[in-house]
């Protein structure tokens, strides 16, 4: 049996998280729950959906030193497909486990280069495939961020030269 007087109900509100985040949307029982925004003092902001007080669902977080994430939170981490924005002008699109880049996923560099392949714990992890500006091209496996296993250089005109890669040297 329910109270005469109390409800559940979403309504738009306010609320004040206690890192000095303002939040202003859905709420349901005194707590963001639906679609909101956290604005902060120094700049920075959430939109997104919110499940019992925390991201999930949806988002957008812009820092207030201009990078950004736009993808899919669960329990206040980056989960599932996303694409952040660096200041430097680096972009990674793909996978994201528990706040970490893993799983399949694309890092563009400001330098031209491009990586296409695996990731795990925010590095280069199992196969890809790293693309220079000049056209030359690294295929095979990756560890912790760095060429390791048997892969092969392609220069832009063609030509193959395979070898075993160790923690980026080869061999």
């Amino acid at each position: 049996m329910g109270s005469c007087c109390s409800s559940n109900k979403i309504v738009k509100e306010t609320y004040d998280y206690p890192d000095g985040g303002v939040y202003v949307g859905d709420m349901e029982n005194n707590a963001p729950h639906g679609r909101g925004t956290i604005k902060w003092d120094n700049g920075s902001l959430f939109e997104g959906e919110f499940i019992d007080g925390r991201k999930n669902g949806r988002g957008l977080f812009r820092w207030n030193d201009g990078q950004y994430y736009d993808g899919n939170f669960k329990d206040e981490k980056f989960d599932g497909y996303g694409e952040y924005f660096w200041t430097d002008g680096k972009i990674y699109k793909g996978n994201w486990i528990d706040g970490e880049m893993s799983g399949q996923g694309e890092m563009i560099y400001p330098d031209g280069r491009v990586y296409q392949g695996s990731f795990k714990a925010d590095k280069k992890d199992g196969d890809g495939e790293m693309t220079w500006p000049n056209g030359n091209k690294y295929i095979g496996p990756w560890k912790k961020g760095k060429q390791h296993g048997k892969g092969a250089m392609i220069d832009k005109k063609g030509n193959q030269t395979e070898g075993i890669w160790n923690k980026g040297k080869k061999q």
